[in-house]
């Protein structure tokens, strides 16, 4: 994957207009807040998050258990919303980090699509461990706890148990609904049995099927195509991004007592590129096209085609406002907030010759952000260049 492609994961199109994604997320995710307030406040991070929610969504099992899932912690949280809160506050850092190293596994994935059918498969198991193990167990703890609490009124210390036992002790009352999240839907394996499969290499590859071998005391033996195979691992990507996209949006609706509890931010970890996502995605939905960031001496830099039916000058006017977004996302990334002291976003035409830019000292960015500066005076310390 080349540095700039996940930074293209929202397809560019003209058609498609901010209130046309506007509404899209008003009309599928606008029921998951508490209030209107709040789904405004975090309407900008929707529109990054209604990607995730179209991947699965348009199969009715797994919007089934979204909507299950969701129910399942909005109804412990009225049952008892202190006790809900501090298991969400426990969890919630390495929670957390489950996403910076998502971001990681992104960048690091690599392009496959040209090699053997076996090199895929092998590579493809290499991913379900990296999925099972390294982000959906972490965020099924939390569901295991809460699945736990609406049983039998308590939260259990699940802090060491293993994956195995997390999936096989269940609580059976929720067991069938909870079913995609605790088996495949293939052949029955239970999805810890597939985390030991992928991570034991306990396969062999033949020609035209997969021999699996799962199990602790009494070994069992299973043979699939490939074609059983890629569904399977069509259900691990599944499971996770259902599961994760349930739990942001928990997030977002006690977020504010989250952060109280924590005692500020510091202990909240966001990637930067996670951040840059996120900002790239908003300013494509208002009408540029992302060509390429660069790193140039000690200045991010955002390459960006301007705005259709729009001259150059608006145009880097408009992109310029994404200068204080970008210097804070650098800013609360420790292993990169010395790499760079200034921002710039660069409107380019299709030989990617600069038209306009705009830039800015990161230093002066997040006194703006903290309120420390006027906005009048933010916008005297942009630079602003339009080339003839």
């Amino acid at each position: 994957m080349s540095p700039n492609d996940i930074y293209k994961y929202s397809p560019f199109s003209n058609e498609f207009s901010v209130d046309d994604w506007n509404e899209l997320i008003s009309v599928k995710l606008r029921k998951y807040f508490s209030s209107d307030e709040l789904f405004n406040s975090n309407k900008e991070f929707m529109r990054t998050e209604i990607l995730n929610y179209i991947q699965f969504s348009t199969k009715q099992e797994y919007l089934d258990l979204f909507n299950w899932t969701f129910s399942l912690f909005k109804d412990c949280l009225e049952k008892d919303e202190n006790l809900s809160i501090a298991e969400l506050v426990k969890l919630f850092p390495e929670i957390s980090e489950t996403d910076m190293r998502w971001m990681s596994n992104v960048l690091l994935q690599a392009d496959v699509s040209n090699s053997a059918e076996r090199d895929k498969i092998n590579y493809s198991f290499k991913m379900i461990d990296e999925i099972l193990e390294g982000f959906f167990k972490i965020r099924f703890k939390l569901l295991h706890k809460f699945a736990c609490f609406k049983v039998n009124g308590m939260f259990p210390d699940n802090s060491n148990s293993k994956f195995g036992n997390l999936i096989n002790n269940f609580p059976s009352e929720l067991s069938l609904s909870a079913q995609l999240f605790l088996k495949d839907p293939i052949i029955s394996i239970s999805t810890s049995q597939w985390r030991n499969i992928a991570s034991h290499k306990s396969f062999i590859i033949e020609k035209d099927f997969i021999k699996l071998e799962y199990g602790h005391q009494k070994i069992k033996t299973a043979t699939i195509d490939y074609n059983q195979f890629y569904k399977i691992l069509n259900w691990v990507q599944n499971i996770y991004h259902v599961l994760r996209l349930c739990e942001v949006l928990i997030h977002f609706n006690y977020g504010s007592v989250i952060k109280e509890k924590l005692g500020g931010t510091s202990k909240i970890k966001i990637r930067f590129e996670s951040y840059l996502v996120h900002i790239i995605h908003n300013l494509q939905v208002v009408g540029f096209e992302f060509v390429s960031k660069l790193e140039n001496d000690k200045t991010f830099e955002l390459n960006l085609r301007k705005k259709q039916n729009d001259d150059v000058k608006n145009s880097v006017i408009h992109a310029s406002q994404c200068l204080d977004q970008l210097s804070c996302a650098i800013s609360d990334d420790e292993f990169i907030k010395e790499k760079y002291n200034r921002t710039k976003v660069n409107i380019v035409d299709e030989k990617s010759d600069i038209l306009a830019s705009a830039s800015i000292d990161v230093e002066i960015a997040l006194s703006k952000a903290e309120n420390k500066i006027s906005l009048e005076e933010y916008i005297n310390n942009i630079d602003f260049k339009i080339n003839n």
